[in-house]
């Protein structure tokens, strides 16, 4: 390995480390309780060399949230890969959420977090934000490699907050691209009824992946008053909306 290349790597390694300490610190803290100092302390840094790396809080936490959402991506595309007909296909996006938030619950809420109206993502998409298809992405590349490695611990390339944002949002652009897609292939099977609004139940199907396996305490204690697992709560869910949405009401779409 050469000098430059023994570099660079030395370089992926350490940027690799702020994000884990910063990670860390995140999902224990929360995000508005972490300071630079403290992550620059957690990997023996000056916060001035931490600047060399990310160049405020904000972006380290887009460059987390990214990582969640490379593997939340990831989970509904393997879990989709061979099935063919809409409903599966539904099944097959609610149980890439649902294993989302069990096995990674912080990026979850990380996840969430980032969508709460705390940050003003507007303001940065007026920056250089523009969705595009993940082919077209910068990263592309690295999201291939990703994909098929190390699902946590891998370096993102260094980005400024809005190009996070943007990689972000272009693969919740394909996320959200395939459910649409499959709502309307169950309306063209029949499965689905020919006057559901698409962009409609896309949204509310979204909603309740997002949330349903991160319910508030008092939610939770809630059913549990009234003797409802969580997995009968996810099934009764899921037959609920079948009698919203589906010509067969035993159908479960979620």
């Amino acid at each position: 390995m050469s000098l430059i290349n023994r570099r660079e790597h030395e370089k992926e390694i350490r940027k690799n480390q702020i994000l884990n300490a910063a990670e860390k610190l995140f999902f224990s803290n929360g995000y508005e309780d972490v300071s630079l100092n403290e992550i620059a302390k957690e990997v023996n840094l000056g916060r001035s060399t931490l600047y060399l790396y990310f160049e405020n809080k904000e972006e380290l936490f887009f460059a987390i949230v990214l990582r969640g959402t490379i593997i939340l991506h990831n989970l509904i595309n393997h879990n989709l890969k061979d099935l063919k007909n809409a409903i599966q296909r539904l099944e097959g996006f609610r149980k890439a959420y649902f294993t989302f938030a069990n096995e990674y619950p912080h990026h979850l809420q990380s996840y969430n977090y980032l969508f709460s109206g705390r940050f003003d993502l507007e303001t940065i998409k007026t920056k250089g934000y523009k969705i595009h298809t993940i082919s077209e992405s910068k990263f592309y590349e690295d999201y291939k490699k990703i994909l098929d490695g190390n699902l946590v611990n891998f370096p993102i390339p260094k980005a400024s907050s809005w190009e996070y944002l943007n990689e972000i949002m272009s693969l919740r652009c394909e996320m959200l691209n395939i459910l649409y897609s499959s709502i309307e292939q169950g309306k063209s099977e029949g499965s689905i009824r020919s006057n559901v609004n698409s962009a409609e139940a896309t949204v509310l199907l979204t909603l309740l992946a997002n949330n349903t396996d991160n319910l508030p305490f008092d939610l939770k204690q809630m059913l549990n008053n009234h003797d409802i697992g969580h997995e009968q709560f996810i099934m009764d869910i899921g037959e609920f909306i079948g009698y919203m949405l589906s010509n067969k009401v035993t159908e479960k779409l979620i």
